[in-house]
């Protein structure tokens, strides 16, 4: 089967193509033609016909009908935008722009600097759980 048309319609094609059989006395088991169907569903389908083969009671041609067109509902209705998506998934994705990244020396005195020698700021550590998890200068 082709993935760009519904399974419906292409289903519905095979159906009239196994009464121009029967037409001309050339009748197909049901289980036959039912299991003909489920066998050639495109590579999307396939979990659904794995699903549809090992089914414990017999299938017929009104129930894969019915099957198939519940599901193909459903298809139509998860593939719509959904309401929130992740940012991963998102088809508008935004440009990202270069941030900017400042060192500052807080409080160097020049004398520090030729001298080799610099004195650390003191600094307050935070702890949740074991972890710093904010710097503060006590200046």
């Amino acid at each position: 089967m082709i993935e760009d048309r519904s399974v419906a319609k292409q289903t519905h094609e095979i159906i009239n193509l196994e009464h121009a059989l029967a037409d001309a006395e050339m009748k197909l088991p049901e289980k036959f033609l039912v299991m003909s169907i489920v066998a050639k569903f495109s590579k999307s389908w396939e979990n659904f016909g794995m699903t549809l083969k090992y089914q414990k009671w017999r299938l017929s041609l009104d129930d894969l009908m019915i099957a198939i067109s519940i599901e193909e509902k459903h298809r139509n209705q998860t593939h719509k935008i959904p309401v929130g998506h992740w940012a991963k998934l998102c088809p508008n994705k935004k440009a990202k722009t270069a941030q900017t990244v400042v060192n500052m020396i807080v409080g160097g005195s020049s004398s520090a600097s030729t001298s080799g020698a610099t004195e650390r700021p003191s600094l307050e550590r935070q702890y949740a759980w074991g972890t710093p998890i904010l710097l503060k200068y006590l200046g």
